[in-house]
């Protein structure tokens, strides 16, 4: 059994692992730093085996070693903030942390600012969610050094709305198991599909507001209104918001036992609420106005969700609802879901593939909804959206764009009747209507007839890839692998032989009434290699790269990537989570750059290793590249060049190679295609 350390009370601890994030560095450079240094500080609690050890004294020793990064990271402004919170729970510290950057956004130095004033305008933030009252708060002055390092933060990303995103990021890292985020790009899919609206959008489950904050962004004139159980993210989503420039309505409370909003209309509802809730109030609220279309049964919290959300909808009010797919299909919820067809209020059932949003291992369904107008005739046609087994390599990207493909024209009433054999289909309502009311998508669709034309092109391409791997490949000899002097770009930065570039963040929809708008280097640009393809409105602020810049990303990929400008491309702009790094090319080749980007060790300078319900972001600051002679750097870049050739034709050959797979296998199955009899690959007939 592991002995225990003498514990040192409440003083500020932070475990080897925390120490690594601090450095940058990882945890075996941490426990080698305890063999080798003999004033290393000792751990002050924990066990044997998984010690802990002074916040300052490490802090400390790591300024003295020079092994403590000076440009702000959000790791170092968690680990302050999460050693001055005192009985705070991480939500109300990190809203905490949040009113005082929206304190200092109004104010010209919050630094001089009296502790009484500060903190009566901290608390300020805390009660604009009602009915909550402010928590056990710590003194102002507890919090100071982690006010200042997030106010440097703030200055380093761009300003407080950024750097609390950044800290907002970390805090759900803390909290993988207790709370699920929505996703930016579903959220941006669902604000889409309900014609991004404007005036008020309700959240009746906001957790810290994603929803009501991308509907903010991507619209005009939103007025955000929300309600959450937890008192903490609802405080999250205040603060939240406001730094995104608006004055919400958020408050506390189970939407569906306690409804803080009875007499709301509101002109669009947007909600990913909790699944399968068995305690959710059905015996307490059997006789409520809101079930219209019937009392959702015990187990059918989702369908108790869904009408909430046409409730608090004005007449022909759009609602979107992220549900489990078993909604669809769940036999107790039958009678429901037929009143909804029969009603007009459902308009569309999208499936989602599983992978791109918690829970990961389910495909997730998005339903949109409208809440019938008095006396308007039910619509003719629902449309079922199969988005979940039709595309080969499902990401973000591609699953909006194929999505609101189908959904804008079916919307706009240009597709009443259409279809899309194997993706979508607009289902007349009746024939939904049989004794299930089964509405799962793929069940409703005609299966798509193999296209076998371009087989024969097809293999004679596969051919001359493969004929071209082998050359690819740089000539390498092997070494043993040392020690090298390394150096940051933190460090290359302040002597003036790197430039590091960050794109603005524009709200959604700028492009849309901006005089100039161009299409801009994005995240999915970076890591494909292919041509811009998003746009962005001009601004006095607008990055555009040159011939020789390297395109990195700003958040952690899998495999990690960079791009190095070429001529032609000079002059493009490039859209956030991608960064600019451009190099005195004296000093710096940029071949060389984009290598040390590329290695697999990136990730170590991620702001976490673990997973979140979101993505982490890389501290490129901290990122440290070999210190070489140019021409060394010259001659790694090119091997590097030609190892990005080989991946492109690699991937193209691995394409082209899934395709023909696929297009024989459905060939034979449906007829189009049968086995030659002279095939030597043939097994002989017995």
């Amino acid at each position: 059994m592991a002995g225990s350390v003498p514990d040192t009370g409440d003083a500020a601890t932070v475990s080897a692992a925390e120490i690594a994030r601090l450095a940058g560095v990882g945890r075996a450079a941490v426990s080698n730093w305890r063999r080798r240094y003999g004033d290393f500080p000792e751990p002050v609690g924990g066990t044997d085996t998984s010690p802990s050890f002074d916040l300052r004294e490490v802090r400390g020793w790591l300024e003295r070693q020079g092994k403590l990064v000076r440009a702000p990271s959000v790791e170092s402004v968690w680990q302050l903030m999460d050693a001055a919170r005192g009985r705070l729970d991480a939500a109300d510290a990190v809203a905490f942390a949040g009113a005082a950057l929206l304190v200092a956004t109004s104010e010209r130095d919050t630094a001089g600012m009296a502790d009484t004033e500060l903190d009566d305008r901290i608390r300020a933030v805390f009660t604009a969610v009602p009915d909550t009252g402010a928590p056990e708060l710590p003194p102002v002055h507890t919090f100071r050094e982690t006010l200042d390092a997030l106010a440097e933060l703030a200055r380093e990303e761009g300003g407080p709305q950024e750097a609390f995103e950044r800290l907002y990021e970390r805090f759900l890292t803390s909290v993988t198991r207790q709370f699920t985020a929505t996703p930016d790009e579903l959220a941006e899919l669902m604000v889409d599909l309900a014609g991004r609206p404007e005036g008020t959008v309700f959240d009746p489950a906001c957790g810290a507001a994603t929803l009501l904050r991308t509907a903010l962004l991507r619209g005009r004139g939103v007025r955000p209104v929300g309600q959450e159980a937890n008192a903490g993210l609802a405080r999250i989503g205040v603060v939240r918001l406001a730094l995104a420039g608006t004055e919400p309505d958020i408050r506390a409370g189970d939407s569906l036992r306690e409804d803080a909003f009875p007499d709301l209309h509101a002109d669009a509802v947007l909600v990913n609420p909790p699944f399968n809730q068995r305690d959710w109030g059905v015996e307490a609220l059997e006789f409520d106005a809101r079930w219209e279309y019937g009392l959702p049964a015990k187990g059918d919290s989702e369908l108790a969700w869904v009408q909430h959300a046409l409730a608090r909808a004005r007449p022909g009010g759009a609602v979107v609802v992220v549900l489990p797919p078993g909604v669809a299909s769940r036999r107790s919820g039958r009678r429901i879901r037929a009143e909804l067809l029969r009603r007009g209020a459902l308009r569309a059932v999208v499936a989602l593939p599983a992978g791109l949003a918690p829970p990961m291992g389910i495909p997730l369904t998005v339903w949109v909804l409208r809440r019938p107008a008095e006396g308007e005739p039910a619509p003719s046609d629902v449309l079922v959206v199969d988005a979940a087994t039709t595309i080969a390599e499902p990401a973000w990207p591609e699953v909006r764009e194929a999505v609101l493909d189908a959904y804008e024209p079916f919307a706009a009433g240009r597709e009443t009747g259409g279809e899309e054999a194997g993706y979508w289909r607009a289902v007349p309502v009746v024939d939904l209507l049989g004794e299930d009311v089964d509405l799962t998508p793929a069940r409703h669709l005609t299966p798509a007839a193999p296209d076998v034309s371009g087989l024969g092109e097809s293999r004679e391409a596969l051919a001359e890839l493969a004929g071209r791997l082998p050359g690819l490949l740089p000539e390498v000899t092997e070494e043993s692998p040392g020690s090298r002097a390394t150096v940051t770009v933190h460090d290359l930065v302040r002597r003036g032989q790197l430039e590091l570039l960050r794109a603005p963040v524009h709200r959604r929809g700028e492009e849309d009434t901006a005089a100039e708008a161009f299409l801009a280097f994005t995240l999915k640009e970076v890591l494909s290699g292919g041509p811009p393809s998003q746009r962005i409105p001009e601004g006095a602020d607008t990055v555009r790269v040159r011939a020789g810049d390297v395109l990195v990303p700003r958040i952690v990929t899998n495999p990690p990537a960079a791009r190095v400008v070429g001529d032609t491309e000079a002059g493009t702009p490039v859209a956030e989570h991608v960064a600019v790094l451009r190099p005195a090319l004296d000093a710096l080749d940029p071949w060389f750059l984009a290598a040390v980007f590329s290695d697999s060790d990136i990730r170590r300078y991620s702001a976490t290793l673990r997973r979140t319900a979101s993505f982490s972001f890389i501290e490129i600051r901290r990122v440290e590249l070999p210190r070489l002679p140019l021409p060394e750097q010259r001659r790694i870049g090119a091997a590097f060049r030609r190892l990005q050739e080989f991946r492109d034709v690699l991937k193209r050959l691995s394409r082209t190679g899934d395709g023909i797979q696929r297009t024989m296998i459905d060939g034979l199955i449906h007829g189009a295609l049968r086995p030659a009899p002279d095939d030597p690959g043939s097994p002989s007939d017995r």
